[in-house]
């Protein structure tokens, strides 16, 4: 995902549609004789779609499966982050590894204390890049009252809910913010979602800006100041209902709940199970890029000058080794498996 504009779920099942629209459109333009042999290769490329959509459902299964056996793993991290228990001596074989004899033992008696890690989550958020649009001035702040966060789901449903726990703190009440996906059975996207509201103390909500607007009556000529609220980017938009999004038409909405499911899938599938890289500030994405020569960079730049439209596409590729969908790409190196796919892009 470059700069978080990896294409939602919505725009990936039209651009399929755009896609075989497309082959139909190209294979009437034949001639005669080609366009009916075509028509009969077709038959076996849906065919092989078929396949394709079969292979794809079993991965997905299988995934499900895994990922639910992974929920006791991030459940015993969490209570090592939190400081709810003492290092197990399982554990504690790995120290080995990192310290000396000397340091050894010493090592073993503060891994007997329950102590939390101070601003754990905070810092895996707004260290990952694929989130980094999300998040405005005053968030950083308010994260480092954040203590846990927390993936619901099931092995027989697509639904899932993510659970966001807080310390007191001056910005809002709630000790939990919670967001649900909604997904039909037979869907793959959510339909809707739902949110926890958030219980803003007076002065403190941080997803709105008062903005003083002059008014003049058109018959008197008189005017007045009035106060309005603006929506303002912030990560604590995302816990707001689907419903609750300022635009009001569907497309508006169905934008809404797009963009708030690509930020909870990074965070059900990236952010908890790799945490650690993100606390360490060992960002998976800063492996997509290579160093660029200044002179190869200048030649991208005057192509841009000559059409804007496709150079900045050529720049983009020109300075990524890979497509902007292999981020997970290389896992292999930190023992994470990508998940496969049983059909090219």
């Amino acid at each position: 995902m470059e700069g978080g504009a990896q294409p939602t779920t919505n725009e990936a099942k039209e651009g399929h549609e755009l896609h075989v629209q497309t082959l139909e459109n190209k294979i009437r333009e034949l001639p005669l004789k080609d366009r009916l042999k075509a028509i009969a290769i077709q038959h076996h490329y849906l065919q092989k779609e078929k396949l394709d959509k079969e292979c794809d459902e079993k991965i997905h299964a299988l995934q499900k499966q895994y990922d639910i056996k992974s929920l006791p793993i991030y459940a015993e991290q969490q209570s090592l982050i939190n400081g709810q228990r003492a290092v197990s001596a399982e554990e504690q074989e790995l120290f080995k590894d990192f310290f000396s004899e000397a340091e050894l033992q010493e090592a073993l008696q503060i891994a007997q204390k329950t102590e939390p890690i101070d601003n754990y989550w905070g810092t895996v958020l707004t260290n990952c890049d694929n989130l980094s649009h999300v998040f405005g001035e005053k968030d950083k702040d308010i994260l480092k009252f954040l203590t846990s966060i927390v993936l619901e789901t099931s092995a027989d449903t697509e639904v899932f809910t993510l659970r966001f726990t807080f310390k007191d703190n001056e910005y809002f009440k709630n000790k939990e913010l919670s967001k649900k996906f909604i997904i039909e059975e037979g869907k793959d996207f959510p339909t809707s979602t739902v949110g926890t509201v958030i219980e803003w103390n007076e002065g403190k909500d941080v997803t709105v800006k008062i903005v003083e607007k002059k008014q003049k009556n058109k018959k008197t000529g008189a005017s007045r100041v009035i106060k309005k609220k603006e929506t303002q980017q912030s990560f604590f938009n995302f816990f707001k209902n689907s419903e609750d999004k300022d635009e009001g038409e569907e497309e508006g909405k169905a934008g809404n709940i797009d963009e708030d499911y690509e930020i909870g899938k990074t965070i059900a599938e990236e952010v908890i199970p790799y945490s650690l890289e993100y606390f360490l500030g060992i960002n998976p994405d800063d492996e997509d890029y290579e160093d660029v020569d200044e002179d190869e960079d200048d030649e991208d730049d005057e192509d841009e000058e000559d059409d804007d439209d496709e150079g900045d596409d050529k720049k983009k590729k020109s300075q990524r080794k890979k497509s902007g969908d292999s981020k997970k790409s290389d896992k292999d190196k930190k023992g994470k498996a990508e998940k496969p796919d049983c059909k090219q892009q």
